[in-house]
């Protein structure tokens, strides 16, 4: 991966930290059900040993050494040595004395929990009592190794996962890198020509201005394109580099389409079509000026293209949003186009009806690009009633 493509590195130890986190997610989760199975053997497996003591013990002196024992018979009570304060459990041994029912309980003394279990064996009541704390610093230890274990597996796994990314990444990197140095190299020679011509352009226009010629607008209006041309240039050029923020200024949006519409009229008089445009309110929004002007451009330029005799351009604002609606009189959007009518190289148009000219299938899909960036969208409807399409930029207003 090149050292110039910071974010796909980012991207790359991104997934290897998701990767991480899930890994440390899954050994959670068998760490507690470990715990837990471990935890409830350990559990049955002292209230088996409990069952077996006071079934088939005699006197408490037999009893294993961590099990602590009282035998009640018609001679007395008797237990093994240093029983802690709190047992044995009277009341069990009463009540199972009574009824005969064996009694099985967590009993809290001294600060430990113990495992009781009291039983009646003829005349005798037999209780024995375990600690539960060999059980639990058995459960601690466990968690505490997966824990361990858990943390290297996770570091190991993230940076594999990390390593793994890169590999995938890199050949996407290659391409992004390829299609970013094209633009920049296509865009920076562009400008050569492009400022040659716009000097040129200047300097015809102050000889028109000096002779007053009548070709002073038209040559005006080729030297807006010149400029307008090079601020899609800009645009591609900062597109092209990822260290680059765009410029983003309050703009009319109204007043942009009013010079959009200007420079295509020439276009709309040789196909003889009428462009005409309406603006409503104000209509200022905050984005780059280059990519509005690429966006309003593709949506005239696409409906001159489907247009039979008219097309209308509208620009109004409805309470917070500014909408951008260009609307043709042509065939309409077929229905299987409606779903990828913003993909790119997706189009309509037929080689005979505009032999001068290819087409890409790029231009609205560059406006869902735009709308996107600046937070807006885009859509696009069929006229209703007759026939025709309206296609709608829509964008947050501005201050």
């Amino acid at each position: 991966m090149r050292r110039s493509d910071p974010q796909l590195r980012r991207t790359a130890r991104r997934i290897g930290i998701q990767a991480g986190v899930l890994i440390v997610l899954c050994l959670v989760a068998v760490a507690l059900v470990q715990a837990a199975l471990v935890e409830r053997s350990a559990v049955s497996a002292a209230r088996s040993r409990l069952a077996d003591v006071t079934t088939s013990i005699d006197k408490p002196r037999e009893a294993p050494r961590d099990v602590l024992v009282t035998i009640k018979d018609t001679s007395g009570e008797h237990s093994t040595t240093d029983l802690p304060d709190g047992l044995p459990e009277q009341r069990d041994i009463t009540e199972v004395g009574r009824t005969g029912v064996t009694r099985e309980r967590s009993l809290k003394v001294t600060g430990h929990e113990y495992l009781v279990r009291t039983e009646r064996s003829g005349d005798r009541v037999i209780q024995a009592a375990l600690d539960r704390q060999p059980i639990e610093d058995e459960s601690h230890r466990l968690i505490g190794g997966l824990v361990w274990a858990g943390l290297f597996g996770v570091l190991l796994a993230a940076l594999m996962a990390y390593w793994l990314a890169r590999r995938a990444v890199a050949p996407m990197a290659e391409t992004i890198a390829l299609q970013r140095r094209f633009v920049a190299d296509a865009s920076h020679e562009l400008r050569t020509p492009l400022t040659l011509l716009s000097t040129r352009v200047q300097l015809l226009a102050r000889k028109l201005k000096a002779t007053r010629t009548d070709l002073t607008a038209d040559v005006d209006g080729v030297l807006a394109d010149t400029r307008s041309l090079t601020e899609i240039l800009d645009e591609l050029l900062i597109s092209a580099d990822t260290r680059q923020d765009r410029d983003r200024e309050v703009r009319d949006l109204g007043a942009l389409a009013r010079e959009v519409v200007a420079s295509a009229q020439a276009e709309a008089r040789a196909r003889q079509l009428e462009l005409t445009l309406h603006t409503e309110g104000a209509t200022t929004v905050v984005g780059s000026p280059a990519a509005l002007r690429r966006a309003a451009t593709s949506l005239v330029d696409n409906a001159l293209d489907h247009a039979v005799a008219h097309v209308k351009v509208v620009v109004v604002r409805t309470g917070w949003l500014v909408s951008l609606s260009v609307e043709d009189d042509g065939p309409g959007i077929s229905p299987d186009l409606v779903p990828r009518l913003f993909d790119r190289f997706t189009s309509s148009r037929k080689p005979e009806h505009t032999p001068t000219r290819r087409h890409y299938g790029l231009g609205l899909a560059l406006v869902a690009d735009v709308a996107h960036a600046h937070g807006g969208e885009v859509r696009a409807v069929n006229r209703t009633p007759g026939p025709g399409a309206v296609i709608t930029l829509q964008l947050p207003g501005g201050r």
